[in-house]
């Protein structure tokens, strides 16, 4: 075990390496402590001895990320355009409980120098006061950047950074708060920027809409198009009405519920219309323009009750506005 030491030093030797093992073993421990399924972003990491308290990511979500000093009742006024960044890609989410012991600018410092490293660029930066155009609300701040802050996580004191990679297959943005209220923390949100990807749709044709039928009850439609807030049916669903057609045709005994669905987005009386409008748009189509008994077909507005995805992204929201038939 000892074949590296010299002979007179072999006790201190298994001193040093019974230290390295306590130090390899501590840090074991410390990963150990961090939430199941969570990571560091390869881009940004941890300070030494951090764990991970809170961790989610999407492939594409929409993130507003501060830029700029904000208003001192930002909480009740909102915060102008101009002092934030938004931007869609790919998002993560991470919380850290950092090292008691360390200052937020110390831990703040850190990152800067790490991030600076790999060739990241300082789009705003601001301590405690600065922040907030004088305000030492800071628990305030906090909560908006890091909505995940219980019991003014970041009461006494905050160090706030937003950075930009400029890189050609899409900009990363990384945005660092680090605060305490008691314990510290560093909370982190990066947005590795891309287009969403579009015409994931599959097509369903009438054999497949009996087949959801058969096995569930209902089958989502994605091949009906209405400009946003109308509708009046656009041309590009002829082909799905078609399928529609064929599949009432070919199942003589069955009758649908036409429901029209709709993501969160504007009142909630305003989509229960809205979806209503949908669904009577399909109805009226199918009887007028396929030859569709009446009879045959409910129409009906469930609005934005229930999704089949999460609303608080653009990716959801597309899953979400959706017709759906129904066995009635």
């Amino acid at each position: 075990m000892f074949h590296n030491c010299f002979p007179v030093a072999k006790a201190g030797c298994a001193a040093l390496v019974g230290i390295a093992f306590a130090v390899a073993f501590a840090g074991a421990i410390a990963m150990a402590q961090d939430i199941e399924g969570s990571s560091d972003h390869p881009l940004v990491g941890r300070y030494d001895g951090a764990e991970i308290r809170v961790y989610a990511k999407s492939d594409f979500d929409r993130v507003s990320l501060v830029s700029a000093p904000l208003p001192k009742n930002f909480a009740t006024t909102g915060i102008p355009d101009e002092d934030t960044v938004t931007v869609e890609g790919k998002s993560f989410q991470i919380v850290y409980r950092d090292p008691g012991d360390r200052s937020s600018l110390e831990i703040d410092a850190n990152f800067k120098q790490s991030l600076a490293s790999k060739g990241f660029e300082t789009v705003f930066e601001c301590f405690n006061a600065e922040c907030i155009s004088g305000s030492t609300s800071y628990y305030v701040f906090g909560g908006l950047v890091d909505d995940e802050a219980r019991n003014a996580r970041y009461g006494t004191e905050i160090a706030y950074r937003l950075e930009k990679l400029s890189a050609p297959t899409g900009d990363v943005y990384v945005s660092i708060l680090t605060g305490r209220g008691g314990d510290a923390y560093s909370a982190i949100r990066v947005v590795e920027t891309k287009p969403m990807e579009t015409d994931r749709i599959v097509f369903i044709d009438a054999g497949a809409m009996k087949t959801g039928l058969d096995q569930t009850g209902h089958v989502a439609l994605y091949g009906i198009y209405f400009d946003t807030d109308k509708s009046t049916l656009k041309p590009e669903s002829a082909p799905t009405l078609s399928e529609i057609a064929k599949l009432l045709s070919a199942n003589p005994e069955l009758d649908l519920i036409v429901t029209g669905h709709t993501d969160n987005q504007g009142a909630f009386d305003y989509n229960v219309g809205l979806s209503e409008r949908r669904a009577q748009a399909v109805t009226a189509a199918l009887v007028t323009g396929q030859g569709v008994a009446a009879s045959r077909l409910t129409p009906f507005g469930a609005d934005m009750s229930a999704p089949v995805a999460d609303n608080d992204n653009e990716a959801g929201r597309a899953l979400n506005r959706r017709v759906e038939l129904v066995k009635r």
